[in-house]
């Protein structure tokens, strides 16, 4: 015969499933042991609350989200600055290719680089290994071996990290002092962009002997403050386009552009403000650019740091000549007109036209 389930028999079922999760979770078992500190040696007793930890960066202040603020408007996070994605490239253009390789010590990515992210808080930091104020501390302040050179840069401070990838590439074909003729095959043949850290350093130029003497790599002021002193001072006003984590040394203030001269004023205590200019430093630079300039436009080699090369129609010159153009990108990549060091740059230049006339 069919049995069937009574209405009165699931509601007896229930009530009794009921009573006995009332009874399991009402009743209070032997409490466990208290938790470790963390394997990173949070100071304190046993059982120290996370969030502690974490409001050491994540608190009601502000100054994590200015110093985002700022790096969200620095070269390092706009425009086209991470659109290199490309195993050679990748390396000081992506976070990825940046962290992979200061592991690696090579000079190019395993792979081109899936969704290239830009240098930020994570590629200079180390954010969140510790938990605690060790993660401001930066990722490497070891000397730099030149990627193109025989030498190693060592500023002595935070900015050796800069120095990883603020440094020129290979030159190819590279020009040798006494040598023979150089063909060139492309319009931007030289040290790539970023030569600020040979400029800074002092190394790296094609070195004609001459009137101009080139003072002893990394002797120089400007070496021994380094990037930071410069780039990260702050400015008195705040903002997002100068200073700190921004990197300028360029601000707009009521639509003008003005120079960054903070840091500058730490030492050269008569500087003129905003004005970058020290003592005719960049006028002479300018102009002796504007002399190596006319002295290429005379000889068909090009002018502005673009040379008339191509892969069909090479540029065949000395190697001295060569050497003249290669110094002639180095100062123009370096972006600074000669405030990164002086004397070389200006020794640089000064002997190169002199070996050319």
């Amino acid at each position: 015969m069919k049995k069937n389930i009574s209405f009165i028999s699931v509601i007896s079922g229930f009530a009794i499933l009921v009573a006995g999760a009332l009874i399991m979770f009402s009743c209070e078992g032997p409490q466990g042991p208290p938790g470790l500190d963390g394997e990173n040696g949070v100071d304190g007793v046993d059982g120290v609350d996370a969030n502690e930890t974490c409001i050491i960066c994540h608190n009601d202040g502000v100054v994590l989200l200015a110093k985002q603020q700022q790096i969200m408007s620095s070269m390092h996070m706009t425009g086209d600055a991470y659109a290199r994605y490309h195993t050679d490239c990748a390396i000081c253009h992506t976070h990825q290719g940046f962290i992979e390789t200061l592991v690696s010590g090579d000079l190019e990515t395993a792979e081109d680089i899936d969704n290239p992210a830009p240098i930020n808080c994570r590629t200079c930091h180390k954010i969140h290994e510790t938990y605690t104020e060790a993660d401001w501390e930066l990722v490497t302040y070891d000397p730099v071996d030149a990627d193109f050179g025989d030498w190693t840069f060592d500023l002595g401070n935070n900015s050796n990290l800069c120095v990883n990838c603020h440094q020129f590439r290979e030159v190819d074909p590279e020009p040798e002092m006494g040598g023979g003729d150089v063909s060139i095959t492309s319009s931007r043949w030289g040290p790539h962009h970023g030569t600020q850290g040979n400029m800074v350093w002092g190394a790296g130029g094609y070195e004609f002997a001459g009137s101009a003497n080139y003072p002893t790599a990394g002797s120089t002021t400007h070496a021994d403050v380094g990037c930071v002193g410069c780039h990260m001072a702050d400015v008195p006003y705040g903002g997002p386009d100068a200073g700190g984590h921004t990197f300028s040394m360029v601000y707009s203030y009521h639509g003008s552009d003005e120079g960054n001269t903070y840091g500058c004023e730490t030492c050269h205590v008569d500087i003129e403000e905003n004005d970058f200019d020290y003592k005719g430093v960049q006028s002479d630079v300018e102009d002796l650019m504007a002399q190596l300039d006319t002295i290429f436009d005379a000889r068909g080699i090009g002018v502005g740091g673009s040379w008339n090369a191509s892969s069909t129609t090479p540029l065949v010159v000395s190697a001295d000549e060569a050497g003249a153009m290669l110094n002639y990108s180095i100062v123009m990549n370096d972006g600074s007109m000669g405030v990164h060091n002086p004397v070389y740059i200006k020794a640089l230049l000064t002997n190169s036209i002199a070996a050319l006339q």
